[in-house]
C-alpha cells in the first residue's frame, strides 16, 4: 500500500477511524465546557454565556451540529 494518499483518501467523513476522530474529539469538547460551566457559574460569568457553553456541550455530546446555531439565533433574536 502507497504510503501517500491523495486528498480524496486523506479524509473520508464516513470512515470509522474519522467517526471515532470526532466523537474522541467531542467529548473532550464537553469535558472542557463542563469544567469552564462549573468554574465560571462560582465566578463572574454571564449566564448567557454559561447558556451558550451548556448548549454546546450538549450540541457536541449528541452531534446534534445545528443545536448550537439554533439556540444562539433564537437569543440573539430576543435581545432585538
Amino acid at each position: 500500500m502507497s504510503e501517500t494518499k491523495n486528498s480524496a483518501e486523506a479524509f473520508d467523513p464516513f470512515s470509522m477511524e474519522q467517526a471515532y476522530k470526532t466523537y474522541q474529539n467531542n467529548i473532550r469538547r464537553a469535558d472542557e465546557l463542563i469544567y469552564e460551566i462549573t468554574k465560571g457559574a462560582r465566578g463572574d460569568v454571564p449566564e448567557r454565556d454559561l447558556l451558550l457553553m451548556a448548549v454546546e456541550a450538549i450540541a457536541r455530546m449528541t452531534d446534534n451540529t445545528a443545536f448550537w446555531t439554533v439556540v444562539e439565533r433564537a437569543l440573539q433574536e430576543r435581545d432585538v
